[in-house]
């Protein structure tokens, strides 16, 4: 059965305009004249949002120039300001990224996993020709996305025998012209073909593959992905043909099922193809634009197969090729629900549930080693869900400037609803029409592209430096009911730390907590009435003085992360060592009865602002 789409008028055109105006992530320049920036709107809490841009006065802090205001009259940004990036967004032509570094409170990247060593963890991202190097103590973890393990994934370094049957003259090409992903292959028009057989059947999951199409049309020459299903009467293909015989896309099933396939004409430039499948579903895409939908073929995924063919006798055009930048497979799998944490010792948690502790050696794109018992084991990541890293208190490198946090889209062409947001937090350093640089503590600087940015939110002007970027759990209980605490075995009622000042530091000093599960000060919170009574508090003690209880700053439930700052007394802290302890106090029938709350994030901060003040001021009914 074959299911064929014919040419729309009006979709080339218009589908032509958006890759060359949106295909950056491959190579493509924008347009002469194309505005870059697109819409920059200031949130007014319950007011309409305001228009206008951002400035780069990084001096004196960031500043938003309202649309048709005066530019020698610019609003200064205060801290909580959050700005929303609109307009034109890449088109979606990047496989999405399949690992996910975690770290800690202050950023989560993902992009391609190049290595994990005993001092970083480097990857690789669509957005930005250098590779990210993130300090191995500042990562929390490694993941792959949420219910998903990677099988088969090849970027084209090399054509491994190894890897494919080859058939043909595919050949492996330098990415100079069409692409900034590193190389490519080329498939050309006749008869030439890679085929993979997966090591098992898959009976759900996703395969992407990213193609460049150079928008050609022969007639009696075609090149398609063709995928091998296993069925109760023999093998069943599903094909999608790529080109370059029509202008427009096609599928075949010729062993059924029959899908519903909508209008997608062919357009030049990069381009990604997704095929989600399972037992009851298939759904076809490219740039995330729906091709087909339909039943699911009777079995597993064996085998896929790129290839190119003739079905006439006319020779093919000159020159005339498929162009392949990367692919890859990956199953779907439960996320485990029963986890054990032990955050004193490396971790290698399973797709099945399994977790094995021990020391991470090293890992890459393809196998983690994990020491067990003096013992090296390696695992290839389709077993693996994640790495965690044994939490260790090691300060960040400080920063310093205009502080914000920026979230941008981890894989774009995502519906709204569903958006996967990477974000950071550090130092600005530059603002430019492109994009926003930003200097990190852990990860280094980054720059992200203005066509990729959703969220700015000022956070102060000053100097930061992370403390402990790991989480913890003070309190006496286990954590068994959500919002889970991480750890759920708590940790008693005291966190220390110590770090360094190299010298007295101008502005004001703030200790900057994000917590979880306070109970709040603030009247009818559930146990409010104990804290007013001094129990049940949790204090910030620097240099063996108390100075405040983050009670005081809670006036909410706290079911999800909230940030504080805690004021330090002038003269208080001291050039070179200083002390940081956490400690509760119980109720008055029970000392040892303590408010179990999650510690995400320990960080020193020195505000330059002329006003400065804490995130959430204190409760009305706080007590001096």
């Amino acid at each position: 059965m074959k299911t064929h789409i014919e040419k729309r008028a009006g979709v080339a055109g218009g589908f032509l305009v958006l890759v060359a105006f949106l295909g950056v992530d491959r190579g493509f320049a924008r347009a002469p004249g194309e505005n870059q920036t697109g819409a920059v709107l200031l949130d007014r809490g319950g007011q309409p949002r305001l228009e206008g841009s951002l400035l780069a006065d990084l001096g004196s802090g960031l500043k938003f120039l309202p649309r048709g205001g005066e530019p020698q009259r610019p609003l200064a940004l205060e801290a909580g300001s959050v700005l929303s990036f609109q307009g034109t967004e890449p088109l979606a032509v990047s496989i999405p990224p399949l690992y996910r570094v975690q770290v800690g409170a202050s950023a989560r990247i993902s992009g391609m996993l190049h290595a994990v060593s005993a001092k970083a963890v480097s990857l690789s991202v669509p957005w930005q020709a250098a590779e990210i190097v993130v300090t191995r103590p500042g990562v929390q973890a490694v993941l792959q996305r949420p219910g998903e393990a990677r099988l088969f994934a090849d970027r084209f370094d090399r054509i491994s025998d190894s890897r494919w049957f080859v058939s043909g003259k595919p050949k492996l090409l330098d990415n100079s012209q069409t692409s900034n992903q590193g190389r490519r292959v080329q498939l050309p028009a006749g008869e030439s073909s890679l085929q993979h057989r997966l090591a098992e059947p898959l009976v759900s999951g996703r395969v992407e593959l990213s193609l460049f199409d150079e928008g050609k049309v022969a007639a009696g020459q075609r090149w398609t992905l063709d995928l091998t299903f296993r069925g109760p009467t023999g093998p069943a293909t599903l094909r999608i043909l790529l080109g370059w015989a029509e202008e427009s896309l096609a599928v075949e099933s010729p062993e059924g099922p029959a899908l519903a396939v909508q209008r997608l004409a062919r357009s030049p430039g990069w381009h990604r193809l997704t095929l989600r499948f399972g037992p009851e579903q298939t759904e076809i895409a490219v740039d995330g634009k729906e091709l087909a939908h339909g039943k699911s073929p009777s079995g597993p995924l064996d085998a896929i197969r790129i290839a190119t063919s003739a079905t006439g006798s006319s020779p093919a055009p000159p020159g005339l090729a498929g162009y392949l930048g990367e692919i890859q497979i990956v199953r779907f799998a439960e996320p485990p629900t029963s986890l054990e944490i032990d955050p004193t010792q490396d971790e290698v948690r399973l797709v099945v549930g399994d977790q094995l502790y021990g020391q991470i050696r090293q890992a890459d794109h393809e196998h983690v080693v994990i020491e067990i018992d003096g013992k090296p084991v390696t695992l290839d990541w389709s077993e693996v869900a994640g790495i965690y890293f044994r939490r260790v208190p090691v300060a960040a490198a400080p920063v310093e400037g205009a502080l914000a946090r920026l979230e941008w889209r981890a894989v774009p062409g995502e519906p709204n609803e569903g958006r996967d947001l990477d974000h950071a937090e550090g130092a600005i350093t530059a603002i430019s029409d492109s994009g926003i640089t930003l200097a990190t503590p852990y990860a280094g600087t980054l720059t992200i592209p203005r066509d990729r940015l959703a969220r700015l939110r000022v956070l102060d002007r000053g100097w930061l430096r992370i403390i402990d970027p790991s989480a913890h759990h003070l309190g006496d209980n286990i954590s068994t009911t959500p919002p889970l605490l991480d750890p759920p075995l708590p940790e008693g009622g005291v966190l220390e730390r110590s770090f360094e000042l190299d010298a007295a530091r101008p502005g004001q000093g703030f200790v900057v907590l994000d917590l979880l599960q306070v109970v709040g000060e603030t009247a009818g919170s559930p146990y409010s009435n104990l804290v007013q009574k001094g129990e049940l508090r949790t204090y910030v003690v620097v240099n063996s003085k108390r100075i405040d209880y983050v009670n005081r700053y809670i006036t909410t439930s706290n079911e999800t992360p909230e940030r504080i700052r805690i004021p330090i007394p002038e003269g208080l802290l001291r050039p070179g060592k200083n002390r940081l302890r956490i400690e509760q106090t119980g109720i008055a029938s029970d000392p040892t009865w303590f408010d179990d709350l999650g510690i995400l994030q320990v960080a020193l901060q020195f505000s330059m602002a002329e006003n400065p003040s804490p995130d959430r001021p204190p409760s009305s009914t706080a007590k001096p």
